[in-house]
């Protein structure tokens, strides 16, 4: 029996909407959400005892403080009309919370009232798997952080596919500002991903590579 508060999906919803979270972002998350609870869902049917709840409210807050770590200077790449009204949110929201990385302002901001959501939403950083202080260590952790290293964009890929296009994304915006990309680190992040794809589907059925958001969608309940 759960013994920690979790926030309804009205107040997730909610929170989403007071942060103006972007369109692109708050699709990322529901796609991640979509995967994380089929993945639960999964798990606890071969005998694991997964809170399928936790996954996805972690999964859908998990970038909600996601413009915290982008310039807002610029917009144009932005996939909705920007407003006023969004640039000065997330300006006040950079002044906030910008000083750390998004998943530790996420962490910081629900530690007191949801200390398990916040330490399920930290744990998604994507060298997390390196530090054993970081690493994920929960089912609930460990699909939070697999089910958005599978999401691009808001599309759920096979994990080479996904972890390919973010390297090529970060090493564009590394570039521009004059740094380059760390190889070696992204090799050995990559290998524990992959590994703990494996730790996965091990207790399941299922590959990786079938499940994709029409299989879920059409997945007999």
């Amino acid at each position: 029996m759960r013994n920690y508060k979790l926030p309804d999906r009205d107040e997730c919803l909610a929170l989403i909407a007071e942060c103006h979270v972007p369109v692109h972002i708050v699709r990322h998350s529901e796609a991640a959400a979509a995967l994380g609870v089929f993945l639960a869902e999964r798990l606890n049917e071969n005998g694991a005892a997964v809170d399928v709840t936790l996954v996805e409210r972690a999964c859908l807050l998990h970038d909600l403080f996601r413009v915290c770590d982008f310039p807002l200077e610029e917009f144009s790449w932005f996939e909705q009309p920007v407003s006023e009204e969004d640039k000065a949110k997330w300006r006040r929201l950079k002044a906030r919370h910008g000083a750390n990385q998004h998943e530790d302002a996420a962490a910081l901001f629900f530690g007191d009232r949801y200390p398990v959501l916040a330490e399920t939403i930290r744990k998604h950083r994507y060298t997390a798997l390196l530090y054993e202080q970081d690493r994920p260590a929960t089912w609930e952790e460990k699909l939070v952080y697999y089910a958005d290293k599978r999401v691009m964009h808001d599309t759920i890929v096979p994990l080479r596919e996904r972890l390919e296009e973010a390297h090529h994304r970060s090493g564009v915006l590394l570039a521009k500002a004059g740094k380059s990309r760390d190889t070696e680190t992204e090799q050995k992040v990559d290998a524990l991903i992959f590994e703990l794809e494996s730790e996965i589907f091990a207790h399941l059925t299922l590959t990786p590579d079938e499940i994709t958001a029409e299989f879920i969608d059409g997945y007999p309940r």
